[in-house]
């Protein structure tokens, strides 16, 4: 289920088979797997995804040509537990400044009969400025994280 709130937070969380170990390397360091190719910046094709496994490392897309940019940085890396990045994409989906206001997602993994339970929440969406509201109704919306996380539990 998600939520969109009317303020500045969409949640959503998805409950998966595999223990917390496992779900948070292949959410974090294995999001290549399952992040859509039709989900970039750069004008070219994506080439794969990159999430530096570290606090303050970055979250960015390569393109086919070997072209980066940077969208995302770790604000905590804490295996199997709490993984939460700043989204610096803004309303207009164009890649960002290096100094960008970022949005945080912060996604925990909690261990549950049978498997681990995935809870997403993209918050302090207002940082964003003016137009914060676009980007809460995408990522929200059907292509954003409800899509995503479908797409995550596809590959564990």
């Amino acid at each position: 289920m998600t939520t969109a709130d009317t303020d500045t937070a969409v949640r959503t969380s998805v409950r998966v088979t595999a223990g917390p170990e496992r779900a948070f390397e292949v959410f974090t360091t294995g999001m290549d797997r399952w992040w859509p190719r039709s989900h970039h910046l750069l004008p070219d094709d994506l080439a794969r995804v990159v999430v530096e496994p570290r606090a303050g490392g970055a979250l960015k897309e390569e393109s086919v040509t070997g072209r980066a940019c940077v969208w995302g940085r770790v604000l905590t890396w804490d295996p199997p537990r709490t993984f939460a990045f700043a989204w610096l994409i803004g309303p207009r989906w164009e890649v960002p400044d290096p100094d960008a206001a970022g949005s945080r997602v912060t996604v925990t993994f909690t261990p549950v009969d049978g498997g681990t339970r995935v809870d997403l929440v993209h918050d302090r969406l207002d940082a964003h400025g003016s137009g914060w509201e676009k980007v809460r109704d995408a990522v929200a919306a059907e292509g954003g994280w409800p899509g995503l996380l479908r797409d995550y539990t596809g590959v564990l």
